[in-house]
């Protein structure tokens, strides 16, 4: 498997380790520095603008540009540019009132300004991974000058989750409003203590004249790169990282091959999609029928033992967490009691009349990543269908495919997020029947009503069959034992300010 496309990696491991040694200095030990790479699949870049942000430039963009509120190192929301909030008893207005902040050109935060940024922002990311949650949003209003009032379509319990989302973190004409700012972004991405410089007449916002904002001599520091699995690995069994962070199923050869400390890894309680997303109905698979078999012939618990270094990793057979279940409904699929045996004879049965009716099954084509993980994935679902009649072959991304796979995780806590990417808009193999029960649910404003429409949309999605849930993502780091201000949590997020001791506000 992985050790034939890896076995470089130990010679790679030891260049990178002597070019790091010409480059680097080690600060192991010093808790007023943090260096953290994050894996990064595509282009390495580190842009904290824009709305569609890779990892490391949406940790950039949290640590520089407060929003209303953030995630803390728990994954909890926290106040940020907000002091406090209350929620009205429909859950439909959320109020918060602001702290005492300056932008870091030392104009004062006011709350005219923060309702008019995040009304352009919420527009402005209305293309991107929350644009559909973002609709929840009604209308952002100034009350005085510390108070902002975000009233809601519908009610929207997880809100506060969504607006806790890095891309949620507001800048002004460039400016950010801490709790860090940027220092360098040439070598490498360093942030510092936020330095709220004093300026004339209380830094009014129609004051012009930009402030310079002084650096600080405060030692706190962290480096932030952006790298492949392979270089980040590295960078860290040669000793020039304290944190690698956006590990992902298909970098998991990579963590054995490196030699990574089982005690070093560290695997986050992510919730979200992982599975495989029909993308054509063609043939065999334009029917429901055919592609619940295909659900029914894979064995996950077996397919998960094939990476060992994630021993928590959990299958699913349905869309939305269980946590997030409306009572009295079950999603699961009919044949989900059935043992492993009993469902392979019934779809070897199932295939064998259809192929004297029909003909041959084309090979199911599979877009999946590039990747020793992926290939391992592959060939395990290649092997279960083998066993019932079936057969698939691997494709790229972006290729045509019957299915592809999906990876992501929940930005926040909701059954609307897991269904709104099984929608018409979202994919070509859709039930109009369930976007009608999830445009229902949307609407309703009695949280029973829509939690249980929600789970109707649900049983309907499960027998469609457009989506084949495989298990839940899986996000995992390498940290050293101890590392200050980290914890693994269900957003898979990770903060950089804690890792130095800065409070966010």
């Amino acid at each position: 498997m992985s050790h034939n496309r890896y076995s470089w990696f130990k010679v790679f491991a030891a260049l990178v380790a002597g070019s790091l040694a010409l480059a680097s200095c080690s600060v192991a030990g010093d808790e007023d520095r943090a260096r953290v790479t994050v894996i990064e699949d595509g282009e390495p870049v580190i842009k904290p603008v824009g709305i569609r942000l890779n990892y490391a430039s949406a940790t950039a963009r949290a640590a520089i540009a407060r929003g209303l509120v953030t995630f803390d190192e728990q994954g909890r929301v926290v106040p940020a540019l907000a002091a406090r909030w209350i929620v009205t008893d429909d859950g439909l207005s959320y109020i918060f009132r602001l702290n005492e902040a300056k932008w870091d050109d030392g104009r004062q935060v006011t709350s005219e300004r923060i309702a008019t940024l995040l009304r352009e922002r919420v527009t402005e990311l209305q293309p991107s991974r929350l644009g559909k949650d973002l609709q929840v949003i009604d209308e952002i209003i100034s009350m005085t000058g510390r108070v902002i009032e975000i009233r809601l379509n519908s009610p929207s319990p997880n809100f506060l989750q969504l607006m806790a989302q890095p891309e949620m973190g507001l800048f002004r004409s460039g400016h950010g409003a801490g709790p860090m700012s940027e220092l360098d972004s040439n070598r490498a991405y360093t942030l510092g203590i936020f330095n709220q410089v004093a300026s004339d007449e209380d830094g009014e916002e129609g004051n012009e004249e930009t402030q310079e904002n002084e650096p600080s001599d405060d030692p706190r520091r962290v480096s932030l790169r952006s790298e492949s699995a392979a270089k980040a690995l590295a960078r860290y069994t040669a000793g020039y990282t304290d944190l690698v962070l956006n590990g992902q199923f298909h970098h998991l050869p990579l963590v054995d091959e490196a030699g990574v400390s089982s005690n070093d890894m560290r695997l986050n309680p992510v919730a979200g999609l992982f599975g495989l997303k029909f993308l054509r109905m063609n043939g065999f698979w334009s029917l429901p029928d055919n592609r619940e078999v295909l659900s029914m012939a894979i064995d996950r618990p077996a397919l998960l033992t094939s990476f060992p270094k994630v021993t928590a990793w959990q299958s699913r057979q349905k869309i939305i967490p269980d946590a997030l279940n409306a009572t009295g409904i079950n999603a699961r699929p009919e044949w989900a009691d059935m043992s492993m045996q009993d469902r392979q004879a019934f779809v070897r049965e199932h295939i064998r009349r259809w192929e004297a009716l029909e003909g041959p099954v084309l090979p199911l084509a599979v877009a999946i990543p590039d990747a020793a993980g992926a290939d391992i994935l592959f060939l395990r679902i290649q092997s279960d269908l083998r066993r019932v009649g079936l057969d698939a072959r691997k494709v790229a991304l972006g290729e045509d495919a019957d299915v592809s796979l999906i990876d992501e995780i929940a930005p926040y806590d909701s059954a609307h997020w897991f269904l709104s990417r099984l929608t018409c808009a979202e994919t070509p193999v859709c039930l109009n029947d369930a976007d009608a029960k999830i445009a229902e649910a949307n609407a309703a404003t009695n949280l029973e009503i829509k939690a249980r429409l929600y789970a109707e949309a649900e049983v309907l999605l499960v027998q469609h069959y457009n989506y084949i849930p495989l298990a839940v993502p899986v996000r995992w780091s390498i940290s050293r034992p101890g590392q200050r201000g980290f914890a693994v949590n269900p957003r898979g997020w990770h903060p950089l300010n804690p890792l130095v001791g800065i409070p966010i506000s």
